[in-house]
């Protein structure tokens, strides 16, 4: 228990450096934009030796690194919650920037990741970003959803219900993605039960869980097959 909590500290620590590394990836990258200078040949390639010019890549790896690490605790939210981490982050530099006098919101400049995304206004950078972080907080926010209906999260919290490692027996399929099945689990006084359930046709390929009432484990109305989130990276 006490590795496991320390695993879970040390992983929580890692979640925040890496948030602050995002953020500071795409700061500087909208921060400091109109001071790059690029060098560019016939062939139409261009190339920057300054910092500012390599952090949007960088900012775009570390989105994914953190996506990855802290996929454990945001589940399907995670991908939308780092679109949205990131715009806000690029959008404060140019606020920033625009504070401290470097650039005005009608100047014009580019802005590359692996290739220019060409010219526009200050304006219109900020249009895009504060865009691109609303549809990232709606695909998190259906991400969440997803995950917690999968999950049984919510149920799960609740002092009333608790788990059992279930088997999925039977398959019946009503519709394209759900079918009905036998969930067989053993309650914490080691009666097994056999309930009922519809689930989707992933959950066959997974482990599962029978989230079901203490004090009424074989009521098929209080009793759920929870999808535990797969663990991509284990630091433990």
């Amino acid at each position: 228990m006490r590795q496991r909590a320390y695993a879970q500290a040390m992983r929580v620590i890692a979640c925040a450096l890496m948030v602050w590394q995002v953020w500071m990836m795409w700061y500087i990258s909208s921060y400091e934009a109109s001071g790059v200078r690029w060098a560019c040949d016939a062939t139409g390639g261009c190339a920057s030796d300054q910092f500012a010019s390599m952090s949007p890549m960088l900012g775009m790896v570390c989105a994914v690194a953190l996506g990855l690490l802290s996929a454990r605790y945001l589940h399907r939210a995670a991908p939308g919650a780092m679109v949205a981490l990131s715009a806000v982050a690029a959008a404060a530099g140019w606020y920033d920037a625009v504070a401290d006098g470097q650039v005005e919101y009608s100047t014009v400049t580019s802005f590359h990741i692996f290739l220019p995304l060409g010219h526009f206004s200050v304006s219109q950078w900020l249009t895009f970003l504060w865009s691109a972080a609303g549809v990232g907080c709606l695909v998190a926010w259906w991400g969440a959803a997803v995950s917690l209906r999968r999950t049984a999260g919510l149920r799960r919290l609740s002092r009333r219900y608790t788990t059992a490692d279930a088997v999925l027996e039977g398959w019946r399929p009503v519709g394209r993605k759900y079918g009905e099945i036998t969930v067989v689990f053993d309650d914490k006084a080691g009666v097994r039960h056999e309930v009922p359930a519809v689930v989707e046709r992933s959950a066959l390929r997974r482990d599962v869980l029978a989230v079901y009432d203490a004090d009424r484990p074989g009521d098929p109305a209080l009793t759920r097959v929870a999808v535990p989130h797969r663990k991509l990276l284990r630091l433990s």
